[in-house]
């Protein structure tokens, strides 16, 4: 199977990177016809073992798709459940990075009581808040600890590794943190694809999403080299240089193709498949057999990984 789905994350990579390079992406009409030709194999794939997608909420590349991105992580949170309940496991531990609030980690413990489930991030006063507004009331089976996900130091051998969005690189350095821990799933919804290998610059278009991200942007940049933000967003383990992740994303592009893709990622769903592409590839390469749909991931851990070279390339 791994092989197999290198070659067809490699082929969907190759096409979409052609449908950027001739500019075709922006236009709703050009996105949408875009992604049914290159990705389409892969969505189907995703509804024949997973139903219920929410696909009437497309496209994410707008306020109304960032604004119902709960609907998918209501999607996720159920195949989450589904499949760790089935999972014969004795560590029975769920890890949560980037959990900001920790509202989504606590929602899991409530769900899952059988489970230890732990939400980390490196900021504390995002999850202090949240419990002073819950009255200091959390699930049993709920613990926060504070961790920097470009650095964990958490010693525990999840089940399961979850996100619900991170912000570009992190949600790289949570995959990682997923191989490296040899967790049996990774389940996750990645975020803000402008901000991988440390960019905050977006391509300058007058829309409101993307005065709100360029707004975003000048925040994140203003902790870049602070010492008191070490560890927010930037690592040099994931700089620009870094990027493609995988072996065979690098045979068909560059750093500097996939920096260009990610300042075009906030108002194409294209640019943000690409980049999460690479991801899917970096997955199955590590072992993972993966299901991959809009922003969202399902990886389970079968062997010990595959070659990424593969005969598909770009017209």
């Amino acid at each position: 199977m791994g092989n197999v789905a290198v070659e067809v994350g490699v082929k969907a990579l190759a096409g979409l990177l052609d449908e950027f390079a001739r500019g075709n992406i922006v236009d709703p009409k050009l996105e949408r016809e875009g992604l049914d030709r290159h990705a389409k194999e892969l969505s189907d794939r995703w509804d024949q073992k997973f139903r219920g997608f929410p696909e009437k909420y497309f496209p994410f590349t707008s306020f109304r798709g960032e604004y119902y991105r709960g609907k998918r992580d209501e999607h996720l949170k159920k195949i989450i459940t589904g499949l760790v309940t089935r999972h014969d496991d004795a560590h029975k531990t769920i890890v949560n990075p980037a959990c900001v609030f920790g509202r989504h980690t606590r929602d899991l413990a409530s769900r899952l009581k059988a489970f230890r489930v732990i939400g980390t991030d490196i900021d504390p006063n995002w999850n202090r808040l949240y419990e002073r507004v819950r009255g200091g009331r959390n699930p049993e089976n709920f613990q926060f600890i504070r961790d920097n996900i470009f650095d964990p130091q958490l010693d525990v051998r999840p089940t399961a590794v979850v996100f619900f969005g991170a912000c570009g690189s992190v949600s790289d350095g949570i995959i990682d943190y997923a191989i490296d821990s040899h967790s049996a799933y990774l389940m996750c919804r990645t975020c803000c694809h402008d901000n991988i290998g440390g960019n905050t610059e977006i391509t300058k278009r007058f829309t409101y999403l993307n005065l709100f991200f360029r707004f975003k942007n000048w925040g994140i940049s203003r902790m870049r080299g602070k010492e008191k933000y070490a560890g927010f967003y930037f690592s040099d383990r994931y700089s620009r240089a870094h990027y493609p992740r995988s072996e065979a994303a690098r045979g068909v592009s560059n750093s500097d193709e996939f920096l260009e893709v990610s300042r075009n990622s906030v108002e194409s769903d294209i640019c943000r498949a690409i980049i999460d592409l690479d991801r899917y590839l970096r997955l199955v390469e590590k072992g993972y057999n993966v299901w991959y749909r809009g922003e969202l991931f399902v990886a389970e851990k079968t062997v010990e990984g595959v070659g990424g070279t593969c005969c598909a390339g770009r017209t």
